[in-house]
């Protein structure tokens, strides 16, 4: 017997900013266009993370289009839009030319008359989008919704699948089959020119994540095999758009609800997560001052003025925010310096095989003219 399916009706279009997914689906490949990644994502975030099954959700054609920048007047646009991304498949890869074939939706509803779009995921993606244990998260959509080139979205959701490591190292010749690259980019030169230097200046002049650093690690003779992109987050970036979007959901919904739970720094010097408040709930009391309380029920700060109790409130959580994000930069550090360490014995051992295999090659070239 077939399961009900619980319809969402968005009223307000897309209204969340983050999402999930597997890695699995990161690292999958596609004939996705740019804006065909950019409304898989943005309806990703529609997801919820205690979501076991998913449903269908009904979106205004015209909230549609404004959420992704695309011309509402066209309509025939939007048509074949939907039609396009509605064939799209991701490919999952085995390595041994075996692969899967993972069907994005199991419906998409374009409704002329009724100016609705209904779209409801396949039973296929469903390992790789609801309770995930491992996950790429994407903070705000805004960021892939912002570049040009797929080839940005992709790179930006393959280092935020690495972001408790702040590099990621790539194959070539893995790449240019994940990427689906043309054969006509018959060199690295190539590959590097067109995909892989202005995808980074996308992620790093238009996102939260700064591009640090770019090597060539190996090389087979001369060709070029692997290579590496450092990174890292934009903490302030990153705190801003926190704050921005608690405050949006403030003013939407007229509580101060939404800040229960966050964590909060006063102004004193971060050392540890001890330092942090997590706001347990916000009172009036009978004088009409605010008040908000820790979850130890302690008071953390007063104030008559309900601006000033907004701002003070916004101003501490952006804080916490920071120091949190800077705290996971420096935890990140001993494993950078662990694979540095790695990188460098795998290196000496590279030379030292070079080294041996040049010493055989001549006690053999002495022997063969004696």
């Amino acid at each position: 017997m077939a399961k009900n399916t619980e319809i969402i009706e968005l009223k307000e279009g897309f209204t969340r900013n983050q999402m999930r997914t597997h890695p699995i689906i990161t690292e999958a490949r596609s004939k996705m266009t740019a804006l065909e990644y950019k409304i898989f994502y943005q309806i990703v975030t529609l997801i919820q993370m205690n979501d076991e099954e998913f449903k269908e959700y009904e979106i205004d054609i015209l909230k549609f289009a404004e959420a992704l920048n695309l011309p509402t007047t066209n309509r025939e646009f939007l048509k074949n839009t939907c039609l396009n991304l509605a064939k799209q498949v991701f490919y999952k890869d085995y390595g041994n030319k075996n692969f899967d074939i993972i069907n994005i939706f199991q419906s998409f509803k374009y409704r002329h008359k009724e100016q609705k779009i209904i779209i409801k995921f396949s039973e296929d993606i469903k390992p790789y989008l609801l309770q995930l244990k491992q996950f790429t998260k994407i903070h705000q959509i805004k960021y892939i919704k912002s570049f040009d080139s797929k080839y940005a979205i992709r790179f930006y959701t393959l280092l935020k699948d690495y972001r408790q490591m702040t590099y990621r190292e790539f194959s070539v010749e893995a790449l240019c089959q994940m990427l689906e690259l043309p054969k006509s980019y018959k060199s690295f030169n190539d590959i590097y020119r067109y995909v892989i230097e202005p995808a980074l200046k996308e992620i790093d002049t238009k996102s939260d994540l700064e591009i640090t650093n770019y090597e060539i690690t190996k090389k087979t003779g001369k060709k070029i095999t692997h290579f590496k992109i450092s990174f890292k987050n934009k903490n302030s970036q990153m705190s801003e758009d926190f704050t921005k979007e608690l405050i949006k959901r403030y003013k939407t919904t007229k509580s101060f609800n939404v800040f229960i739970h966050h964590y909060f720094l006063w102004n004193k010097e971060f050392k540890s997560m001890h330092d942090l408040a997590i706001i347990g709930k916000i009172t009036l009391d009978n004088r009409g001052f605010l008040n908000a309380y820790d979850i130890h029920h302690r008071i953390i700060f007063s104030s008559p003025n309900n601006d000033d109790f907004l701002k003070t409130l916004t101003n501490g959580i952006y804080k916490a925010a920071e120091a949190i994000y800077e705290k996971e930069k420096k935890e990140q550090l001993p494993t950078m310096q662990w694979q540095d360490k790695k990188d460098k014995m795998a290196r000496i051992k590279v030379i030292f095989a070079e080294w041996r295999q040049k010493a055989h090659e001549k006690e053999k070239e002495s022997f063969l003219n004696f």
